[in-house]
């Protein structure tokens, strides 16, 4: 099953686990945590932890896929618990879950890190030194007391532009120098998904703005693409659907 994290007000995640095939993904939201999460760790072997999941008991081991589509938990989606307690208990949510994102062995849309369980979270400092290093050029920017303080741009001499990079595929068709520099990016932070903006300028140079890592399933191409980096890698291959037939009969195995 591929768990797909977010929260109730991004209505593209329920759109995302509905394009799996029936049963292979499941929505997790701190809002249904009272209902759709329970689970008992192993605190000396988390694979062999139980969970149940909307219903359906399984092992560690039956999660074969992750997406984060935030970066952590707010205190108002805990609106189950009493208002003095929120701030407690979803700073030990987000303590728990970054633990339990990273103990989980399958593959990971966008694997967590210490401050986010949807990848880099990154300062902007961080990325453009890496991007100078792989001498990928930067948009110029400007920090006030640390932090970023966007520039004025004339829109009319330059284009922003955005790119994103799954598992060495491009989404759409950007320029060659753009592929480039997202192979170069993808393969220095180690991260499946990226999603980036350059700015275009008159002469035809592309220069970094931005980089992310939290995935944008607005979009019906990337929600595809996600589909088919987890089908690429297989995680449908002990999954039974809820008729009893195989799911490569749904047709999500590649050739």
């Amino acid at each position: 099953m591929v768990l797909v994290v977010s929260n109730i007000a991004n209505e593209a995640a329920a759109t995302l686990v509905d394009e799996f095939p029936p049963g292979c993904a499941a929505l997790i939201t701190a809002s249904n945590f009272y209902t759709s999460f329970k689970l008992g760790i192993g605190v000396n072997s988390f694979s062999s932890s139980r969970f149940t999941i909307h219903g359906r008991e399984m092992a560690a081991a039956d999660i074969t896929g992750v997406v984060c589509t935030i970066t952590n938990f707010f205190p108002q989606e805990f609106y189950y618990i009493q208002p003095a307690d929120r701030q407690y208990v979803c700073a030990e949510m987000n303590a728990f879950f970054t633990y339990f994102l990273h103990e989980l062995a399958c593959k990971k849309l966008n694997p967590p890190a210490v401050r986010s369980f949807s990848g880099l979270s990154l300062h902007k400092m961080e990325w453009v030194q890496k991007a100078h290093a792989l001498n990928i050029p930067v948009w110029p920017l400007r920090l006030k007391n640390g932090t970023h303080v966007g520039e004025s741009q004339n829109a009319n001499t330059i284009t922003i532009c955005k790119y994103t990079i799954i598992a060495g595929q491009a989404v759409g068709q950007p320029p060659p120098a753009v592929l480039k520099y997202l192979n170069a990016l993808q393969r220095a932070f180690c991260m499946p998904y990226l999603q980036t903006y350059f700015v275009a300028t008159p002469d035809g140079c592309y220069h970094l703005a931005d980089i992310l890592s939290v995935p944008d399933i607005s979009s019906q191409a990337i929600r595809a693409a996600i589909i088919q980096f987890f089908n690429k890698n297989n995680v449908y291959d002990s999954f039974m659907g809820p008729d009893g037939r195989r799911t490569d009969e749904y047709g999500v195995h590649s050739a």
